[in-house]
């Protein structure tokens, strides 16, 4: 009989072929499960630039400083925005430039309240788009101001596709400017204690999408001088009070020393009771009994020999007790 046609060769090329199929099966398992892992890491990669492009609808609140005439011959403006609470990150903000207007800075706002400029952007002739990853930003530009002759004139024009909540305006008075008039009129005037500069405030205002705002600011400089110079001048110049300095004393430090000592003491009192032996009690040394005194009458009244009570006899003379 041939080998290959024996039945034992036969069950052991079956068994070795089953072997066979099962690993096939295992391997062929494990790059499916490879395969479909890979498939949900793709897919996970290709939704996150969707979900960074989200546009956002709203700011909560929105701070534009105005500050005419500052460090250069133009309008520095200060922009500073907060996202609603629900907006998802990071955001797309898209937001208006004013013809001409020369960017400074665009940034987010760390919860840590830094200012981080890894914002990535992109200007347009009147918009200015970028993605933060941080529910505050920051945005500085300059704009042109006209002028003519003493006479300074802007205009601040806001018109965007989101929603403003809280519109704060606050315009900065030049150190050389007089009559300054906005418009809208402010709500307060009032000047600062730590450069000394004169602020105009305007009452806070929402501002809905699509809608526009505008801030018209007009003022006198008889002569080119810019803020900053005289700020940099004012401790000499002006003999300007500096701010009251701040209480270096730590109180909070001093009381937790103290606090500190009062464990100590505690601790080491406690330590010295346990150590302390207790006094033992003196002991009462024994009390000799008295000898009882003989009474009077109780001797021999033969040879005076002392006599207990009961004797009736004198123990040494032998001489008879009287009266007994």
């Amino acid at each position: 009989m041939s080998l290959f046609r024996h039945p034992s060769f036969r069950q052991k090329v079956s068994t070795l072929r089953r072997r066979d199929t099962k690993k096939r099966i295992r391997i062929m398992g494990g790059q499916a499960r490879a395969l479909v892992l890979l498939a949900f890491l793709i897919l996970l990669s290709l939704g996150r630039p969707a979900y960074a492009q989200l546009e956002a609808t709203a700011i909560e609140n929105l701070a534009v400083d105005l500050w005419p005439d500052y460090d250069r011959p133009a309008v520095l403006v200060l922009l500073t925005g907060t996202l609603p609470d629900a907006t998802l990150l990071p955001a797309t903000v898209t937001i208006p430039l004013p013809p001409g207007a020369t960017l400074n800075a665009v940034a987010r706002i760390t919860s840590d309240n830094v200012m981080t400029d890894d914002v990535q952007y992109t200007q347009g002739e009147e918009s200015l788009t970028f993605v933060t990853s941080d529910s505050r930003f920051r945005v500085e530009y300059y704009m042109p101001y006209d002028t003519e002759g003493s006479q300074h004139t802007f205009e601040f024009s806001w018109l965007a596709g989101l929603t403003v909540n809280e519109m704060d305006v606050a315009v900065q008075q030049p150190a050389a400017a007089t009559n300054m008039q906005t418009q809208p009129i402010a709500s307060s005037i009032s000047a600062n204690s730590n450069d000394g500069l004169t602020y105009h405030v305007l009452p806070v205002t929402a501002v809905p999408a699509g809608q526009p705002y505008t801030v018209q600011v007009d003022y006198t400089m008889n002569e080119p001088t810019l803020s900053v110079a005289q700020i940099d001048t004012a401790p000499a110049n002006t003999g300007a009070t500096p701010p009251p300095l701040e209480d270096d004393f730590n109180w909070p430090l001093l009381l937790a020393a103290a606090g500190g000592v009062l464990i100590l003491v505690a601790v080491g009192w406690q330590v010295a009771s346990r150590r302390q032996k207790p006094k033992r009690p003196r002991k009462t040394p024994p009390q000799r009994a008295a000898t009882p005194t003989p009474k009077a009458g109780q001797f021999c009244h033969e040879c005076g020999s002392p006599m207990g009570p009961e004797d009736k006899f004198c123990g040494n003379c032998g001489t008879a007790v009287k009266n007994r």
